[in-house]
């Protein structure tokens, strides 16, 4: 993810991005996968109809959007490591928050098991054990087990990137560095180790990507996803990080094509859903301009990145003409974290967005999970096409190169 990452096995269905954005949705694994209307009349998004905010009172939409909370610390793009550094141990979450004292069968796992009582008084349970044992239990999570060489050792540099870069960063304050889930990177475990992913595993070894921007040279988060659409996103696009150009956004074609969701078909969301959700959403990140909307009237992609055409603004009108304003992938990751879970949630958000009355409906839709970074579908193929790992990281990370760290 994220980084890490969104499919189920074969493709894991994107879930628990909740808890993932606070170490940041690194991973989505390829092994998985109008004019206002008075349409709703009386109806409010609660149980009455609210009582409008003046036009020239309503909260104003910041000129640059916030990075919501609820998605996390920010923290700086590009991060110096010790030169001395030799391979750390991770502490991967493998059982999350609960009341009850986790029981875990330690022999499934690498390193050591640990059972950790939190200050809220609920039990985690973490297995910590070297970052490179790690890997070999997440690569064959995140890509098929016939997948080409080049594309393993180039998910394990990726990942191997993603997790160092947590250590530095989310972990410093948490009791763990990554989560196990597609929250962070997918990790199986001893279960899920195969000769592929080890091979890939040590034959890169302690390589991590490099970049070199604001007067800094280190490691940065290095997020993939299963299949961009043709066009991956800037992480300043998706979740107001700090722009990077390793992490820009950039048209790549057909190059995963061969993903089953390169293309997906329409969604249909209803108005009613959405004022749920963003209110929500509002509430959560202590967003005025979205908690003080009355029921949605329209759903507008109002800003689309110039050089790929992805969506990068939403914007949402209720029906006294109120406005507010989010991130497209902001949307899409409410409607997937919204607790109720009862409206549709698009596989991505590269889409177009066409009014149906009472309803939205997302066509052209394109793509698995947020497309920052590389996408492992299209590593697939440059792998197929005789390219080498390097190629591949080179091509989906602008301005990195390769470095030895251990």
């Amino acid at each position: 993810m994220t980084c890490g990452s969104w499919m189920i096995h074969p493709l894991w269905i994107l879930g628990v991005w909740a808890a993932f954005l606070i170490a940041l949705p690194c991973c989505t694994p390829a092994n998985n996968s109008a004019p206002i209307s008075n349409s709703y009349g009386s109806q409010s998004k609660n149980s009455g109809l609210p009582t409008p905010s003046p036009i020239n009172t309503f909260p104003a939409v910041p000129e640059i959007l916030p990075k919501p909370p609820i998605l996390g610390d920010a923290f700086n793009a590009v991060i110096v490591l010790s030169p001395e550094i030799s391979e750390p141990q991770i502490r991967v979450l493998i059982v999350p928050e609960q009341t009850a004292v986790p029981h875990v069968n330690a022999d499934l796992y690498r390193g050591k098991v640990l059972i950790d009582r939190l200050e809220d008084g609920k039990f985690i349970a973490l297995n910590v054990l070297p970052i490179e044992d790690y890997l070999a239990g997440v690569l064959s999570r995140e890509l098929y087990g016939d997948w080409r060489p080049a594309a393993y050792s180039a998910q394990a540099i990726a990942a191997r990137t993603y997790a160092l870069y947590q250590i530095a960063t989310f972990g410093r304050n948490n009791a763990w560095d990554v989560f196990g889930t597609l929250t962070s990177q997918v990790y199986g475990g001893k279960n899920a180790e195969t000769a592929r992913a080890w091979h890939a595993v040590t034959a890169t070894r302690g390589l991590v990507l490099y970049t070199s921007q604001y007067g800094v040279t280190g490691i940065f988060c290095a997020y993939y996803s299963s299949s961009d659409g043709g066009a991956s996103q800037s992480a300043s696009d998706a979740w107001g990080d700090q722009p990077l150009t390793a992490l820009q956004a950039q048209s790549t074609g057909t190059l995963d094509a061969a993903s089953p969701e390169f293309s997906w078909p329409p969604i249909t969301i209803t108005k009613a859903e959405i004022t749920q959700v963003v209110d929500w959403w509002g509430l959560k990140n202590k967003l005025p301009y979205l908690t003080e909307l009355g029921p949605i009237a329209s759903v507008n992609i109002s800003q689309k990145n110039p050089l790929t055409g992805r969506p990068q603004i939403i914007t949402l009108t209720d029906i006294y003409g109120h406005v507010g304003e989010m991130r497209a992938e902001e949307f899409r990751l409410a409607l997937l974290m919204y607790p109720l879970h009862n409206a549709p949630i698009p596989p991505s958000s590269f889409f177009d967005v066409q009014d149906e009355g009472s309803s939205i409906e997302l066509i052209n839709g394109r793509g698995h999970g947020h497309g920052v970074g590389m996408s492992q579908w299209g590593a697939e193929e440059m792998a197929l096409r005789g390219m080498s790992d390097q190629e591949i990281l080179s091509f989906y990370y602008p301005n990195s190169w390769i470095h030895k760290q251990w």
